[in-house]
């Protein structure tokens, strides 16, 4: 196992590939497509390399630092905590099952889609409650300073669906999951690769597949 200083200072590393990759994001070519991140792979990734709780922490700190000192708005706490549960649903799916990698990577993407996509972000961008403002940006909600084209205008205007949130909740469910596979296929084929180096490092120990263990006590 790794010692506690290098357990700081992986920490420390997740947080400044973090913040790299929050600063990375941008709008796709399709106004209603809504914006390219990498913000998924790195939450599943701290998760499953530094444990549920390290993985929470460091999500946390990597998009409230980008949302400091670079704000294109007000700071949302609750998508800083979406992102943090996010990696902690990985962290636990990783440290306490004994799947397959695929089957532990498609249950946090499962999870984290209900929990963080679909309600804590689209909560954080429709309510006031937990906003910081920052600069000269007032403590509004991001929903009404964006144009958020897909909510407002197909789902708003369009269907008639007039509460914010659902808004945002079906806007997130049409356009994230394109995003959400394509960070979850990099963050398999990363993780995969990575993870003969994490075993000898000391990052993860092996489970022992149940077999073996029962071979064991035999």
């Amino acid at each position: 196992m790794r010692s506690k200083t290098q357990r700081i200072a992986d920490m420390a590393i997740f947080i400044a590939l973090g913040v790299v990759l929050n600063l990375c994001s941008f709008q796709s070519a399709g106004t209603y497509l809504g914006r390219f991140s990498l913000v998924y792979l790195f939450c599943y990734l701290s998760g499953f390399v530094l444990g549920p709780w390290q993985g929470l922490t460091v999500a946390v700190i990597a998009d409230l630092i980008p949302g400091l000192l670079m704000p294109q708005g007000p700071y949302s706490v609750l998508i800083g905590l979406s992102n943090g549960v996010m990696a902690m649903i990985a962290g636990l799916y990783n440290r306490y099952t004994d799947w397959k990698i695929i089957f532990k990577l498609l249950a946090t993407i499962g999870t984290s889609f209900v929990v963080c996509t679909l309600c804590l972000t689209p909560l954080g961008e429709t309510t006031s409650i937990f906003i910081i403002p920052i600069g000269d940006y007032e403590a509004a909600s991001l929903y009404s300073m964006y144009p958020y084209t897909l909510a407002k205008v197909i789902i708003g205007e369009g269907w008639g669906v007039g509460t914010p949130f659902l808004q945002m909740l079906i806007s997130k469910a049409i356009s994230q999951p394109l995003w959400i596979a394509i960070n979850g296929l990099v963050t398999y084929v990363l993780y995969c690769r990575l993870l003969p180096v994490l075993e000898k490092s000391g990052y993860i120990r092996r489970k022992k597949p149940r077999e073996e263990v029962a071979a064991e006590a035999k």
